[in-house]
């Protein structure tokens, strides 16, 4: 296995993917009142560079592909992808437009009033209260975090993908 190669590919794919995940924030940024709510069809924009990493590295390979190596492409490329989208989301809404981030937390705070009576099941009292706090208290940065495990499900299409693509008759 080529480490290097197959690292190559995650990063170039990887940021290729964020760029694209940013560009999509942008246009809802431009489009929709709190663009920070619809960021998470953006995930298709990583799935299709996922797809075409492994298709570029099994390409480069002769058109052999280890599910190991599809894998590790994938969940790189993923990785790479969710920190840049949610690195450059984050320093937008830190440096040239903080209300996303602020009408954000602001619904979540009013869905989570809104829907107390639903919750009860779930969130007692003093959960409830805890959560509230948490939103107050929430920090810019925690959309890169937010980013990272939102697009963690991608893992399900990379193993799958992995699979379909797989060639180890050499």
């Amino acid at each position: 296995m080529n480490k290097r190669l197959i690292l190559n590919y995650a990063l170039t794919f990887g940021i290729l993917a964020g760029l694209g995940c940013f560009l999509f924030f942008l246009a809802m940024y431009f489009t929709q009142n709190n663009p920070l709510n619809f960021r998470r069809p953006d995930i298709g924009i990583n799935i299709i560079l996922i797809w075409a990493a492994i298709w570029y590295f099994k390409r480069y390979n002769g058109g052999y592909l280890h599910f190991y190596e599809g894998f590790s492409i994938g969940f790189l490329t993923n990785l790479f992808a969710a920190l840049t989208s949610g690195l450059l989301v984050f320093l937008f809404i830190k440096i040239v437009d903080p209300n996303p981030f602020l009408v954000w937390i602001t619904e979540a705070k009013s869905f989570l009033i809104k829907e107390r009576g639903t919750l009860k099941n779930i969130l007692d009292d003093a959960n409830f209260k805890r959560q509230l706090a948490s939103l107050s208290s929430s920090r810019h940065y925690q959309i890169i975090l937010d980013d990272l495990m939102f697009k963690q499900i991608a893992i399900i299409p990379i193993s799958l993908l992995s699979m379909a693509m797989r060639k180890i008759n050499k």
